[in-house]
């Protein structure tokens, strides 16, 4: 038996926005001639629900941001950083209509002896989801103006794969944040420490 499944989404718009990346960048600051980062907070938790609200998951996040902030030629310095690193998590919970239609012989999951081919259609079942958003925001540390700011989300099915999920959003995120400009080796010392415990 063959059947057509169509999948209608309540919250299409949601879906093309949050899943997307996007990236602002302010254009008058030269974020190539940075040198040393900083952290911007340390909070118990950066998820606006409780399920994705995890000291682990934050710190997560964190060695996964200053690894590839070090692939670009940065490195973190708490005393005097050039800039600092912030991010946010979003969730939303949201839910779409899966629609099961068939026609012929068998309709759905029935058997009816009809060789008309009129589309016969179940009762639409519906499925909830959460719809996941990671943003990345970069701050001039002497000004306190945001300078860059990097968005990615994605639909989360089970809270236990959140934290992969968002891992691998901050490798995409931050593959389009500027490497250091050539010649801004740093030579002050730095601060390379592991990332502090969040209680």
């Amino acid at each position: 038996m063959k059947r057509t499944v169509v999948v209608i989404f309540l919250a299409t718009l949601s879906f093309s926005c949050t899943r997307n990346l996007h990236i602002e960048r302010e254009p008058n600051i030269a974020i190539e001639q940075y040198r040393t980062y900083g952290w911007n907070k340390l909070e118990a938790t950066k998820a606006s629900h409780p399920l994705y609200s995890s000291v682990e998951l934050n710190q997560t996040l964190m060695r996964e941001i200053d690894k590839n902030l070090a692939k670009k030629g940065f490195r973190r310095n708490i005393a005097t950083p050039d800039f600092l690193v912030d991010f946010h998590i979003y969730v939303e919970e949201q839910k779409f209509q899966n629609l099961v239609c068939g026609a012929g012989f068998y309709r759905g999951e029935r058997y009816l002896p009809d060789l008309s081919q009129h589309t016969y259609c179940e009762s639409p079942e519906i499925v909830n989801y959460d719809d996941g958003t990671l943003i990345i925001d970069i701050v001039d540390a002497q000004t306190g103006q945001l300078v860059w700011r990097g968005t990615a989300g994605e639909i989360i099915d089970n809270p236990a794969y959140a934290t992969e999920i968002f891992r691998k959003k901050v490798k995409r995120i931050l593959k389009k944040f500027p490497l250091q400009k050539a010649g801004n080796a740093t030579k002050q010392k730095t601060d390379l420490e592991n990332v502090i415990s969040v209680k």
